[in-house]
């Protein structure tokens, strides 16, 4: 079998990241690597990349790739996506997929009509105790999904670029959106969705210009209901993502995707259950792609899940309280 052959775009923290997994998977080659600012010699070096681009459509058209890994944050994307998907190489691209859903939709228009792969890292989705849950749904066991209630918890200016909405879309595009892609993971497609958004605690902060505080209620299409709220106001230094999941049959408290105290609730009294598990959610959801690139068939959130989380997104940044229907 032919070794699959993929090009990284971006050289960057997440590019050392899905790197390093890359390379512990059997039948891959990290051939080669596009960085347009900066040659990133720590990463040729340590995983022995052959070679090195500063021009994107350069390296699609001369290193011979099977699929890129998309690192770069979404402002600087410049149609890499459509590129390589016109050319027959497969897409893997770190969330959000755009700043914009008319820019998502145009990225969903080409892989559909030219066939590519394509998969939107939402690593949340292959955590132990994530997965478990998702099983128990899918089956029937959980019965069904009433509530999806989660807040994300931080306090950080991150990156220079990340302050500034224009270049990240504000701090539920950049971060929280994983939570609302957990949501639509258990709960299914929504219905409508109101959101509330605020700058509390940086207005004295030059640039700052995303929200550091947000509530959204959504409804499900299922009836489900849920709830996220997310802070940038928080305790320093700690990145928190809490989420319960409520069915008829079960409610799971999670502290992270791995590790949750499942409760019971179908039979004559409460029964609890501690779920830990210590998965590498990247390097899980980076194989489940080699997976499908090499014949397997695999449920991955592709860019119509990806697209579907920055239209739902998009609509609590803009709801202003008025509920928007989807």
């Amino acid at each position: 079998m032919n070794k699959i052959r993929i090009g990284i775009v971006g050289g960057g923290y997440m590019a050392s990241v899905h790197a390093k997994n890359l390379a512990t998977i059997e039948n891959v080659e990290i051939a080669a690597i596009c960085d347009p600012f900066v040659k990133p010699e720590n990463l040729i070096e340590a995983f022995g990349i052959k070679m090195y681009f500063d021009n994107f459509k350069k390296m699609i058209d001369e290193a011979n790739v099977t699929a890129i890994v998309l690192t770069i944050p979404p402002f600087a994307h410049n149609g890499e996506v459509e590129y390589a998907a016109e050319k027959g190489v497969h897409v893997f691209m770190e969330k959000p997929v755009a700043l914009t859903v008319d820019r998502a939709k145009s990225m969903a228009d080409v892989i559909k009509r030219t066939g590519v792969t394509s998969m939107v890292g939402y690593m949340m989705r292959y955590g132990a105790a994530v997965s478990k849950l998702k099983e128990m749904i899918d089956s029937g066991k959980a019965g069904k999904v009433t509530l999806f209630d989660a807040r994300y918890e931080c306090n950080s200016l991150h990156t220079p670029w990340w302050k500034d909405k224009l270049k990240s879309g504000g701090q539920i595009l950049e971060q929280i959106i994983h939570l609302y892609d957990l949501a639509t993971h258990f709960a299914g497609a929504p219905k409508s969705v109101v959101g509330l958004t605020a700058n509390l605690c940086h207005t004295d902060v030059e640039g700052y210009t995303v929200e550091d505080t947000s509530s959204s209620l959504i409804q499900f299409k299922n009836g489900a209901i849920g709830s996220i709220c997310g802070t940038n106001c928080a305790v320093p230094m700690k990145w928190n993502g809490l989420f319960t999941v409520v069915c008829e049959k079960v409610t799971v408290f999670f502290d992270d995707p791995n590790n949750a105290i499942f409760v019971y609730t179908d039979g004559e009294e409460p029964i609890e259950e501690k779920v830990s598990g210590n998965v590498d959610t990247y390097l899980e959801e980076m194989k489940a792609f080699i997976s499908v690139l090499s014949g397997q068939q695999l449920d991955i959130s592709t860019i119509q899940d990806g697209l579907e989380s920055l239209t739902l997104v998009a609509n609590v940044t803009k709801s202003n309280g008025q509920s928007i229907n989807m």
